[in-house]
């Protein structure tokens, strides 16, 4: 199996760090090929990359995670995206999902509920 290319896009440090550290535990299935820390690099990074997954924190300076969302999703409609937030609300999440992010996680989250949605969302690709 190929391993799933993922970028994170996320503000806070320590964040960032322990989702590379999550995604290490699986290094057979997930490489983490680049990180971003506002919504305008994630754009471009996304760009650059062509990751095959994206987790994208909603709240950040800048540009937000569901504007960077609906950018990816107008450059890349097959893009596959799990928003990541703290501070989510129904109306986030919708207003997320509607911007084209395929799966959404609450934080903070455990390896296994970060597992599970990625999974999740790959084997809903794959159908």
């Amino acid at each position: 199996m190929q391993k799933k290319r993922i970028l994170i896009v996320e503000d806070a440090a320590y964040m960032r760090d322990m989702l590379s550290e999550m995604l290490k535990q699986e290094e057979r299935s997930y490489e983490v090929v680049g990180f971003a820390v506002n919504g305008k690099e994630a754009v471009e990074k996304y760009k650059e990359l062509k990751p095959d997954l994206v987790t994208m924190d909603l709240v950040m300076e800048v540009m937000d995670g569901i504007q960077a969302i609906r950018e990816i999703k107008k450059d890349d409609p097959n893009a596959l995206i799990i928003a990541i937030t703290a501070l989510g609300t129904p109306e986030q999440k919708k207003a997320a999902l509607d911007a084209g992010a395929e799966g959404y996680l609450w934080k903070p989250f455990t390896i296994k509920n970060l597992f599970d949605a990625l999974e999740k969302l790959l084997s809903k690709r794959r159908e």
